[in-house]
Protein backbone atom coordinates (compact mmCIF):
# COMPACT_ATOMS: atom_id res chain seq x y z
CA UNK A 1 0.00 0.00 0.00
CA UNK A 2 1.66 3.19 -1.13
CA UNK A 3 2.09 6.09 1.83
CA UNK A 4 -0.93 8.25 2.29
CA UNK A 5 -1.36 11.77 0.52
CA UNK A 6 -1.13 14.63 3.11
CA UNK A 7 -2.47 18.24 2.04
CA UNK A 8 -1.32 21.35 3.39
CA UNK A 9 -1.01 24.74 3.39
CA UNK A 10 2.39 26.26 2.09
CA UNK A 11 4.38 28.26 4.53
CA UNK A 12 7.36 30.40 3.86
CA UNK A 13 9.66 27.83 4.99
CA UNK A 14 8.63 25.76 2.24
CA UNK A 15 10.17 27.93 -0.40
CA UNK A 16 13.51 25.95 -1.27
CA UNK A 17 11.62 22.53 -1.29
CA UNK A 18 8.69 24.47 -3.66
CA UNK A 19 11.29 25.68 -5.85
CA UNK A 20 13.15 22.61 -6.54
CA UNK A 21 10.25 20.19 -6.82
CA UNK A 22 9.05 23.04 -9.53
CA UNK A 23 12.50 22.85 -11.16
CA UNK A 24 12.49 19.17 -11.30
CA UNK A 25 9.04 18.91 -13.27
CA UNK A 26 9.13 18.86 -16.79
CA UNK A 27 5.37 19.82 -16.27
CA UNK A 28 5.75 22.98 -14.12
CA UNK A 29 5.44 26.72 -16.10
CA UNK A 30 6.05 30.11 -15.23
CA UNK A 31 3.30 30.40 -13.18
CA UNK A 32 4.11 27.52 -11.04
CA UNK A 33 7.35 29.92 -10.51
CA UNK A 34 6.35 31.68 -6.62
CA UNK A 35 8.32 34.69 -8.20
CA UNK A 36 5.18 35.26 -10.25
CA UNK A 37 2.39 35.12 -7.10
CA UNK A 38 4.67 37.06 -5.21
CA UNK A 39 4.53 39.25 -7.57
CA UNK A 40 0.63 39.19 -7.79
CA UNK A 41 0.64 40.38 -4.20
CA UNK A 42 2.58 42.99 -4.44
CA UNK A 43 0.66 44.13 -7.29
CA UNK A 44 -2.39 43.70 -6.42
CA UNK A 45 -2.56 42.99 -2.81
CA UNK A 46 -4.17 39.90 -2.98
CA UNK A 47 -2.93 36.90 -0.23
CA UNK A 48 -1.60 33.58 -1.53
CA UNK A 49 -3.12 30.60 -0.58
CA UNK A 50 -0.65 27.86 -1.94
CA UNK A 51 -0.89 24.17 -1.60
CA UNK A 52 1.55 20.99 -1.32
CA UNK A 53 0.90 17.70 -1.21
CA UNK A 54 3.24 15.30 0.60
CA UNK A 55 4.03 11.32 0.76
CA UNK A 56 5.69 9.90 3.39
CA UNK A 57 7.18 13.58 3.89
CA UNK A 58 8.59 14.05 0.10
CA UNK A 59 6.62 16.81 -1.96
CA UNK A 60 4.66 15.32 -4.65
CA UNK A 61 2.54 17.93 -5.77
CA UNK A 62 1.86 21.58 -5.31
CA UNK A 63 -0.97 24.46 -5.91
CA UNK A 64 -0.16 27.98 -6.63
CA UNK A 65 -3.11 29.77 -5.42
CA UNK A 66 -3.92 33.19 -5.07
CA UNK A 67 -6.89 34.37 -2.83
CA UNK A 68 -8.83 36.88 -4.96
CA UNK A 69 -11.29 39.16 -3.22
CA UNK A 70 -12.75 41.61 -5.85
CA UNK A 71 -14.94 44.33 -5.31
CA UNK A 72 -17.23 43.77 -8.35
CA UNK A 73 -17.38 39.73 -8.84
CA UNK A 74 -17.04 38.70 -5.17
CA UNK A 75 -14.46 35.69 -4.02
CA UNK A 76 -12.55 33.08 -5.77
CA UNK A 77 -9.06 31.12 -5.43
CA UNK A 78 -7.49 30.98 -8.75
CA UNK A 79 -4.55 29.33 -10.31
CA UNK A 80 -2.48 31.00 -11.10
CA UNK A 81 -4.13 34.99 -10.89
CA UNK A 82 -3.64 37.40 -13.62
CA UNK A 83 -1.59 34.75 -15.95
CA UNK A 84 -2.64 31.77 -18.66
CA UNK A 85 -1.74 28.78 -16.64
CA UNK A 86 -0.79 27.43 -13.47
CA UNK A 87 -3.13 24.44 -12.13
CA UNK A 88 -2.28 21.08 -10.60
CA UNK A 89 1.14 19.85 -10.67
CA UNK A 90 1.50 16.66 -9.17
CA UNK A 91 3.25 13.14 -9.68
CA UNK A 92 0.23 11.76 -10.40
CA UNK A 93 -3.53 11.20 -10.50
CA UNK A 94 -4.04 10.41 -6.79
CA UNK A 95 -2.22 13.13 -5.71
CA UNK A 96 -3.87 15.38 -8.71
CA UNK A 97 -7.12 14.42 -6.74
CA UNK A 98 -6.37 15.01 -3.59
CA UNK A 99 -5.10 18.82 -3.92
CA UNK A 100 -8.17 19.45 -5.86
CA UNK A 101 -10.46 18.18 -2.90
CA UNK A 102 -8.72 20.08 -0.56
CA UNK A 103 -8.82 23.39 -2.26
CA UNK A 104 -12.46 23.02 -2.56
CA UNK A 105 -13.04 22.40 1.09
CA UNK A 106 -10.33 25.39 1.48
CA UNK A 107 -12.93 27.54 -0.96
CA UNK A 108 -15.80 26.34 0.87
CA UNK A 109 -13.75 27.70 4.28
CA UNK A 110 -13.15 30.94 2.63
CA UNK A 111 -16.78 31.59 1.09
CA UNK A 112 -15.55 31.99 -2.48
CA UNK A 113 -17.82 31.35 -5.50
CA UNK A 114 -15.76 29.42 -7.18
CA UNK A 115 -12.06 27.74 -7.35
CA UNK A 116 -10.56 28.29 -10.96
CA UNK A 117 -7.30 25.71 -12.17
CA UNK A 118 -5.64 27.19 -15.44
CA UNK A 119 -3.99 23.76 -17.04
CA UNK A 120 -2.33 21.64 -14.88
CA UNK A 121 -3.28 18.00 -14.37
CA UNK A 122 -7.08 17.38 -13.88
CA UNK A 123 -8.48 17.80 -10.03
CA UNK A 124 -10.62 15.33 -9.50
CA UNK A 125 -14.41 15.05 -8.28
CA UNK A 126 -15.94 18.61 -8.14
CA UNK A 127 -14.64 20.26 -10.91
CA UNK A 128 -15.64 20.67 -14.42
CA UNK A 129 -14.04 21.13 -17.51
CA UNK A 130 -13.94 24.45 -18.89
CA UNK A 131 -12.17 24.07 -22.59
CA UNK A 132 -12.75 25.57 -26.33
CA UNK A 133 -12.99 29.10 -24.91
CA UNK A 134 -8.55 29.52 -25.16
CA UNK A 135 -5.60 27.90 -27.06
CA UNK A 136 -2.14 28.28 -26.97
CA UNK A 137 0.55 28.86 -29.90
CA UNK A 138 4.27 26.83 -29.49
CA UNK A 139 6.27 26.26 -32.47
CA UNK A 140 10.10 25.49 -32.48
CA UNK A 141 12.37 27.31 -33.98
CA UNK A 142 15.21 27.09 -36.92
CA UNK A 143 18.52 26.35 -34.72
CA UNK A 144 20.22 29.12 -37.25
CA UNK A 145 18.77 33.20 -36.76
CA UNK A 146 19.40 33.44 -40.25
CA UNK A 147 17.12 31.17 -41.25
CA UNK A 148 13.82 32.48 -39.29
CA UNK A 149 12.88 34.94 -42.48
CA UNK A 150 12.31 32.12 -44.85
CA UNK A 151 11.10 29.74 -41.61
CA UNK A 152 8.09 32.67 -41.52
CA UNK A 153 4.87 32.97 -43.44
CA UNK A 154 5.34 34.60 -46.74
CA UNK A 155 3.12 36.95 -46.14
CA UNK A 156 4.71 37.58 -42.82
CA UNK A 157 8.11 37.37 -44.09
CA UNK A 158 7.26 40.24 -46.30
CA UNK A 159 6.04 42.55 -43.16
CA UNK A 160 9.11 41.43 -41.31
CA UNK A 161 11.57 42.73 -44.33
CA UNK A 162 9.45 46.54 -44.00
CA UNK A 163 9.57 45.90 -40.40
CA UNK A 164 13.78 45.86 -40.40
CA UNK A 165 13.72 49.86 -41.76
CA UNK A 166 13.70 49.87 -37.80
CA UNK A 167 17.53 49.33 -38.01
CA UNK A 168 18.61 52.02 -40.78
CA UNK A 169 19.75 55.33 -40.20
CA UNK A 170 16.16 57.01 -39.54
CA UNK A 171 14.11 58.70 -36.56
CA UNK A 172 13.32 54.82 -35.56
CA UNK A 173 14.95 52.84 -33.10
CA UNK A 174 15.30 49.65 -31.12
CA UNK A 175 16.64 49.36 -27.58
CA UNK A 176 16.72 47.15 -24.68
CA UNK A 177 15.70 48.59 -20.90
CA UNK A 178 15.11 46.99 -17.71
CA UNK A 179 13.31 49.49 -16.35
CA UNK A 180 9.50 48.42 -17.02
CA UNK A 181 8.37 51.91 -16.26
CA UNK A 182 9.66 52.64 -19.69
CA UNK A 183 7.21 49.93 -21.19
CA UNK A 184 4.54 50.61 -19.27
CA UNK A 185 4.45 54.35 -20.65
CA UNK A 186 3.38 52.85 -24.06
CA UNK A 187 1.58 49.85 -22.87
CA UNK A 188 -0.71 51.70 -20.75
CA UNK A 189 -2.53 53.73 -23.36
CA UNK A 190 -2.76 50.74 -25.60
CA UNK A 191 -4.82 49.11 -23.69
CA UNK A 192 -6.80 52.34 -22.84
CA UNK A 193 -7.12 52.44 -26.82
CA UNK A 194 -8.63 48.76 -26.68
CA UNK A 195 -10.94 49.69 -23.95
CA UNK A 196 -8.71 46.95 -21.59
CA UNK A 197 -8.10 48.41 -17.80
CA UNK A 198 -4.10 48.35 -17.22
CA UNK A 199 -2.98 46.66 -14.79
CA UNK A 200 -1.09 48.79 -11.84
CA UNK A 201 2.24 49.43 -12.59
CA UNK A 202 3.71 48.01 -9.52
CA UNK A 203 2.67 44.87 -10.92
CA UNK A 204 4.97 44.73 -14.19
CA UNK A 205 7.82 46.39 -11.50
CA UNK A 206 7.54 43.24 -9.08
CA UNK A 207 7.41 40.93 -12.23
CA UNK A 208 10.50 42.68 -13.52
CA UNK A 209 12.68 42.94 -9.92
CA UNK A 210 11.17 39.39 -9.55
CA UNK A 211 12.18 37.50 -12.19
CA UNK A 212 15.45 39.56 -13.53
CA UNK A 213 17.58 38.47 -16.11
CA UNK A 214 14.65 36.18 -16.64
CA UNK A 215 12.76 38.81 -17.98
CA UNK A 216 13.23 40.47 -21.70
CA UNK A 217 11.51 44.46 -22.46
CA UNK A 218 12.33 45.28 -26.28
CA UNK A 219 11.17 49.22 -27.11
CA UNK A 220 10.80 50.29 -30.64
CA UNK A 221 11.45 54.76 -30.70
CA UNK A 222 10.53 57.25 -32.37
CA UNK A 223 12.37 60.21 -32.13
CA UNK A 224 13.64 58.61 -28.92
CA UNK A 225 9.87 58.03 -27.60
CA UNK A 226 8.35 54.45 -27.20
CA UNK A 227 5.76 53.71 -29.47
CA UNK A 228 5.89 49.80 -29.12
CA UNK A 229 7.45 47.46 -26.28
CA UNK A 230 7.65 44.06 -25.87
CA UNK A 231 7.43 42.38 -22.19
CA UNK A 232 8.83 38.72 -22.39
CA UNK A 233 9.96 35.74 -20.28
CA UNK A 234 12.78 33.67 -20.54
CA UNK A 235 11.55 30.20 -19.20
CA UNK A 236 13.31 26.71 -19.86
CA UNK A 237 13.46 25.76 -23.17
CA UNK A 238 11.18 28.97 -24.47
CA UNK A 239 10.93 32.47 -25.06
CA UNK A 240 7.71 33.57 -23.67
CA UNK A 241 6.33 37.24 -25.63
CA UNK A 242 3.47 38.11 -22.44
CA UNK A 243 2.74 41.91 -23.09
CA UNK A 244 2.48 43.68 -25.65
CA UNK A 245 1.40 47.62 -26.63
CA UNK A 246 1.89 49.94 -29.62
CA UNK A 247 0.08 53.45 -30.73
CA UNK A 248 -0.74 54.38 -33.99
CA UNK A 249 2.83 55.24 -35.16
CA UNK A 250 3.86 51.92 -34.44
CA UNK A 251 1.63 50.40 -37.08
CA UNK A 252 2.80 52.85 -39.84
CA UNK A 253 6.31 51.59 -39.25
CA UNK A 254 5.54 47.57 -38.21
CA UNK A 255 6.62 47.67 -34.66
CA UNK A 256 5.26 44.42 -33.78
CA UNK A 257 6.22 42.38 -36.90
CA UNK A 258 10.03 43.80 -35.72
CA UNK A 259 9.54 43.10 -31.93
CA UNK A 260 8.59 39.67 -32.67
CA UNK A 261 10.98 38.89 -34.76
CA UNK A 262 14.15 40.25 -32.49
CA UNK A 263 12.81 38.15 -29.93
CA UNK A 264 12.67 35.37 -32.12
CA UNK A 265 16.33 36.11 -33.19
CA UNK A 266 17.70 36.87 -29.57
CA UNK A 267 16.44 33.46 -28.72
CA UNK A 268 18.36 31.44 -31.34
CA UNK A 269 21.14 33.48 -30.60
CA UNK A 270 20.69 32.17 -27.15
CA UNK A 271 20.28 28.75 -27.66
CA UNK A 272 16.21 28.77 -27.00
CA UNK A 273 14.62 27.09 -29.50
CA UNK A 274 10.80 27.22 -28.33
CA UNK A 275 8.63 30.68 -29.27
CA UNK A 276 5.32 30.69 -26.57
CA UNK A 277 3.24 32.73 -28.08
CA UNK A 278 0.53 32.25 -24.88
CA UNK A 279 -2.93 31.80 -24.98
CA UNK A 280 -5.19 33.91 -27.31
CA UNK A 281 -9.68 33.18 -26.98
CA UNK A 282 -10.34 31.81 -29.91
CA UNK A 283 -11.70 33.60 -32.95
CA UNK A 284 -10.02 36.75 -31.38
CA UNK A 285 -7.76 39.10 -33.08
CA UNK A 286 -4.89 37.80 -31.16
CA UNK A 287 -6.06 33.86 -32.37
CA UNK A 288 -5.39 35.18 -36.08
CA UNK A 289 -2.57 37.13 -35.95
CA UNK A 290 -0.37 34.40 -33.91
CA UNK A 291 -1.74 31.95 -37.22
CA UNK A 292 -0.70 34.27 -39.32
CA UNK A 293 2.36 33.72 -37.81
CA UNK A 294 2.72 30.48 -38.75
CA UNK A 295 1.42 29.01 -35.44
CA UNK A 296 -0.98 26.19 -35.21
CA UNK A 297 -3.41 26.55 -31.59
CA UNK A 298 -3.33 23.71 -29.09
CA UNK A 299 -7.00 23.78 -26.86
CA UNK A 300 -6.13 24.86 -22.95
CA UNK A 301 -8.26 23.10 -20.74
CA UNK A 302 -9.48 24.58 -17.15
CA UNK A 303 -11.11 23.67 -14.16
CA UNK A 304 -13.51 24.98 -12.45
CA UNK A 305 -14.90 24.16 -8.90
CA UNK A 306 -18.08 25.67 -8.20
CA UNK A 307 -18.43 26.44 -4.42
CA UNK A 308 -21.34 29.22 -3.92
CA UNK A 309 -21.65 29.98 -7.63
CA UNK A 310 -24.46 28.31 -9.28
CA UNK A 311 -23.20 27.98 -13.09
CA UNK A 312 -19.21 28.29 -14.72
CA UNK A 313 -17.87 32.24 -14.35
CA UNK A 314 -16.72 34.21 -17.20
CA UNK A 315 -14.87 37.06 -15.99
CA UNK A 316 -12.86 38.28 -18.57
CA UNK A 317 -13.47 41.83 -20.14
CA UNK A 318 -14.55 40.24 -24.02
CA UNK A 319 -17.33 39.15 -22.37
CA UNK A 320 -20.29 40.55 -24.00
CA UNK A 321 -21.97 41.71 -20.82
CA UNK A 322 -18.64 44.26 -20.07
CA UNK A 323 -19.08 45.37 -23.76
CA UNK A 324 -20.61 49.19 -22.47
CA UNK A 325 -17.77 49.04 -20.41
CA UNK A 326 -15.21 48.90 -23.16
CA UNK A 327 -16.41 51.31 -25.02
CA UNK A 328 -16.43 54.09 -22.46
CA UNK A 329 -13.18 53.06 -21.35
CA UNK A 330 -11.62 53.79 -24.96
CA UNK A 331 -13.34 57.35 -24.84
CA UNK A 332 -11.82 58.10 -21.41
CA UNK A 333 -8.80 60.77 -21.11
CA UNK A 334 -5.70 58.78 -21.06
CA UNK A 335 -4.63 60.21 -16.98
CA UNK A 336 -7.98 59.12 -15.62
CA UNK A 337 -8.21 55.47 -17.52
CA UNK A 338 -4.22 55.14 -15.97
CA UNK A 339 -5.50 56.07 -12.47
CA UNK A 340 -8.79 54.36 -12.99
CA UNK A 341 -7.17 50.80 -14.89
CA UNK A 342 -5.06 49.51 -11.63
CA UNK A 343 -8.69 49.61 -9.61
CA UNK A 344 -10.89 47.88 -11.98
CA UNK A 345 -8.08 45.36 -13.60
CA UNK A 346 -8.52 43.83 -9.53
CA UNK A 347 -11.87 42.56 -10.81
CA UNK A 348 -10.22 40.49 -13.71
CA UNK A 349 -7.56 38.25 -12.25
Amino acid sequence: MSAEIVVRDFVDADRAAWRAYVDANARATLFHDLRWSDAVRTGYGYANRHLIAERAGAIVGVLPLTFVTSPLLGRSLISAAFSVGGGVLADDDAVAAAIGAYALDLGARLKVNYVELRGGAEPGVGFVAKDGVYATFIKEMPADPEAIRTWLPRNRRAEVKKALRIDEPNENSFRKTSRSRDFYKVYAPALRNLGTPAMPQKFLGALATNFGDDVDIGLVEHHGEPVAGLFSFWFRDRVMPYYIGADRKARDIRAYDYLYYKLMRRAVERGVRLFDFGRSKVGSTHFDTKKFWGFEPSPVVYYVGLVKAKKTPNVNPNNPKFARMVALWRRLPLPLANFLGPIVARNFP
